[in-house]
């Protein structure tokens, strides 16, 4: 439906439970899972497999199982499962790449509902008034999961400048914004006060906005207690880009297994001791880019389709030469947002109604047979999946020109450097031949400005006489209506409000879904968040 009739996918997708299955039976690594799915990539697309032409990049949905973090840093783990997309890009470099081979590989961990956790060895520490060494604060570590962000602390006072703040009162600064506390977990809370020593430990919780969530890693600022207790230096806390346990396991059984189908194309034997090039390859390669994050518990799986949807706009040249782009570089490219999210879903809803209707209508179910007596239903389904979203080409063009390389460190591909001194260039030539075009243009007109003073006057002069009088005749007309609408003991009068249809419940049960939202809007019932049709016509 996305793709051409005819062509191989750019991004090649071996089902949601390719990983899985990958790891069935206990296996300990790709090389030995690939047996569970030995056939796959053949079967899916063609002879060459992973390893065509064609073949850009390779999308892995992830079933992870949840894990909380508690205050003295301890992980359990949930019964609550979360999809993420793992998307490989250059898979052809990273199986059995031989010694030497320095095309690059790239892992993203594209991921709606992030997860991550930092330790700050040795703790970050700041002294009450930058001098009081009896009343330390440490921070020793920070954990991520979505848009809630935790600061695990400890502190201390001797008793000799009254009790410790109350932790409640702290702020997190980060990329220019504050977020305030949330929730309290404590080990320890005796705040002390005069002559009497005081302990403080355990998590503080703080609520990240839409802007702040989308920035899995980098710098954070605590300000601890209230503004006037002034603890200094400022805690600057960073989180690292360090890969989560899943990620790292995620990034070691893919490289195992394409080291293995890579010995298969060739049809070498399952040599242990020679295939562990791409293993390691891929475990290097790990990227951890921020995304925007999902608003809902429940939209994950909606994510990772939009996600590889919009990577199938570009060429299998085009992902290949975005494995050198770095962690903020790819975090720079048009990736969903909750709300495009709720838009697709809704125009994923209509055109299921649409086959419904058709499969009643032509008395088959199969999607191919109702293509066929139906040819204007393919353009629908794939309009439902593609239009509405932005040009992901158009900002991987804008990546590879070299318009936004916010990097810290210089890009690995040698090219793009190339290509962003030839359109800067580029630019500045264009910008000296506007600018002077722009200066002949400003000359000519100051010259007819000078000729024509006393005509352009009374141009200016005819044309505020007309606003004003326009905007007289407005106002009186305003004043008109509004005495209009006055009752005779001179108060307004309401209209009466529209009456709205009224529907049975057949008939809802037959009302497209777009139409159901239209009338909840117009009666003020629109539930919040993620809708689906049983939350309308309840």
């Amino acid at each position: 439906l996305v793709t051409e009739q005819g062509r191989t996918p750019s991004v090649a997708y071996l089902g949601s439970h390719f990983y899985d299955v990958l790891r069935k039976g206990g296996v300990k690594d790709g090389r030995e899972g690939h047996r569970n799915v030995a056939k796959w990539a053949k079967r899916q697309l063609g002879k060459h497999g992973l390893f065509g032409p064609g073949i850009g990049a390779l999308a892995v949905p992830v079933n992870e199982l949840l894990t909380v973090h508690s205050y003295d840093g301890r992980q359990e783990q949930t019964q609550e499962k979360h999809w993420w997309l793992a998307l490989l890009l250059n898979p052809q470099a990273a199986g059995g790449s031989p010694e030497g081979d320095d095309r690059d590989v790239s892992m993203l961990c594209l991921d709606s509902f992030v997860r991550t956790e930092s330790k700050l060895e040795p703790p970050v520490r700041a002294l009450k008034n930058g001098d009081y060494e009896g009343y330390p604060v440490e921070v020793s570590g920070l954990s991520r999961v979505g848009f809630n962000i935790k600061v695990y602390f400890s502190a201390r006072g001797d008793g000799t400048a009254g009790p410790l703040p109350e932790p409640r009162k702290s702020r997190l600064r980060a990329g220019g914004r504050v977020f305030t506390n949330q929730e309290i977990e404590l080990k320890a809370k005796e705040l002390g006060g005069q002559g009497k020593p005081g302990r403080l430990e355990g998590a503080l919780s703080f609520r990240l906005d839409r802007r702040g969530a989308a920035k899995t890693v980098g710098q954070y600022s605590l300000e601890f207690g209230e503004r006037a207790d002034a603890y200094e230096p400022q805690l600057k806390l960073r989180m690292g880009e360090k890969p989560t346990a899943c990620q790292a396991q995620v990034a070691h059984f893919i490289g195992g297994y394409l080291d293995r189908e890579k010995e298969v194309s060739r049809g070498q034997s399952n040599d242990h001791d020679n295939g562990s090039g791409g293993c390691r390859r891929v475990e290097a390669s790990i990227c951890l880019p921020g995304v925007p994050q999902q608003e809902t518990s429940h939209d994950c799986g909606f994510f990772i389709m939009e996600m590889i949807l919009r990577t199938l706009q570009l060429s299998p040249k085009a992902l290949r030469e975005l494995a050198t782009a770095s962690s903020v570089e790819i975090a720079m490219l048009p990736w969903p947002s909750q709300q495009q999210i709720l838009r697709r879903k809704a125009k994923l809803r209509d055109v299921v109604d649409t086959l419904f209707a058709a499969a009643r209508r032509h008395g088959t179910g199969d999607v191919e047979i109702l293509f066929k007596v139906q040819p204007d239903l393919r353009g629908q389904v794939r309009s439902a999946l593609m239009d509405g979203g932005p040009s992901f080409t158009h900002g991987f063009d804008r990546w590879a020109a070299g318009d936004w390389d916010l990097s810290p460190s210089p890009s690995r591909s040698t090219s793009r450097g190339r290509q962003k001194s030839k359109s800067v260039g580029k630019r500045a030539s264009r910008k000296r031949s506007s600018s002077s075009g722009g200066s002949d243009r400003r000359r000519r007109k100051r010259r007819r400005g000078s000729s024509s003073s006393g005509s352009g006057g009374r141009r200016k002069a005819r044309r505020r006489s007309r606003s004003s009088t326009r905007s007289r005749s407005r106002s009186s007309s305003a004043s008109a209506s509004r005495s209009r609408s006055k009752g005779k003991n001179g108060k307004d009068e309401k209209k009466p409000a529209a009456q709205l249809p009224s529907f049975s419940r057949e008939d809802l049960d037959t009302l497209p879904i777009s139409t159901l939202r239209e009338h909840c809007v117009q009666r003020g019932a629109l539930p919040p968040g993620i809708v689906e049709r049983s939350d309308l016509v309840a």
